[in-house]
């Protein structure tokens, strides 16, 4: 189930009209829960990625970015939807590993509308960037952190084939043009002489000491180098001010 630890921005969103003579303005935070309603169309266990405007889809002001291939058939590397439902039963043979969540409890994931992050190999399957503020000519924004959880793919690898010292690390880094903001990083796996320790619900990821960003990128770095590099995110909190 999914706990939003960002307690401030939970109950609802702020907004404020702003007017100092210059112009007008809006200030406000909120939450990208990637539900779209009767926006876009989910079949049980599907995903869905933006063929019309094959650089990616929008939320509010913000963009996930995606690479389609040329047919696009499918996404190539970045952001894709994932509405994969879990079988009341627990019984999770027949879904498809590759883009739904890591759930060690089943039950509590009955239905879920979330995106998933698939990092190519290859750079050139990648778009330019990862999650993009497009206005900054007329505003700012502020990317407070979201939840992150491993795919049961990325899971299973791990299973099979990691051993003590191995991990899989998640790197945000910020950008305002061309000045790198910083990077900040957590673990998504992490096998040590005291743990072997796979996130496996919904964990937070705060990075709001990036400040007023352009873009955020991502990268996935693993010990072991043919690790598949997928995350999946929710509930993404950013704050904005525009003027008009």
């Amino acid at each position: 189930m999914k706990r939003l630890f960002f307690i401030l921005f939970s109950l609802m969103m702020v907004v404020s009209c702003l007017d100092d003579g210059s112009g007008m303005g809006q200030t406000y935070t909120t939450v990208a829960d990637f539900e779209y309603g009767n926006n876009v169309q989910f079949l049980p266990d599907s995903t869905f990625f933006n063929t019309k405007q094959p650089a990616g889809f929008g939320y509010d002001v913000l963009n996930f970015c995606h690479q389609l291939d040329p047919t696009k058939s499918r996404v190539e590397g970045g952001f894709l939807l994932s509405c994969l439902e879990m079988p009341k039963s627990g019984n999770i043979q027949g879904l498809n590993n590759t883009y739904r969540l890591y759930a060690s409890e089943p039950e509590k994931y009955l239905s879920n509308t979330y995106t998933v992050y698939y990092q190519n190999p290859e750079p050139a399957f990648m778009p330019a960037h990862d999650i993009v503020f497009p206005l900054t000519e007329n505003g700012k924004c502020k990317i407070v952190g979201f939840y992150v959880t491993n795919t049961a793919a990325v899971a299973e690898y791990v299973k099979e084939n990691f051993k003590e010292g191995d991990n899989i690390t998640l790197k945000a880094t910020g950008y305002l043009g061309a000045t790198n903001k910083g990077t900040i990083e957590m673990k998504l796996v992490d096998f040590t002489e005291k743990k072997d320790s796979i996130v496996s619900s919904w964990t937070p990821f705060e990075i709001d000491d990036l400040g007023y960003i352009e873009y955020v990128d991502f990268e996935i770095t693993s010990t072991q180098p043919n690790t598949p590099a997928y995350f999946c995110m929710d509930m993404l909190v950013y704050s904005v001010e525009l003027e008009y």
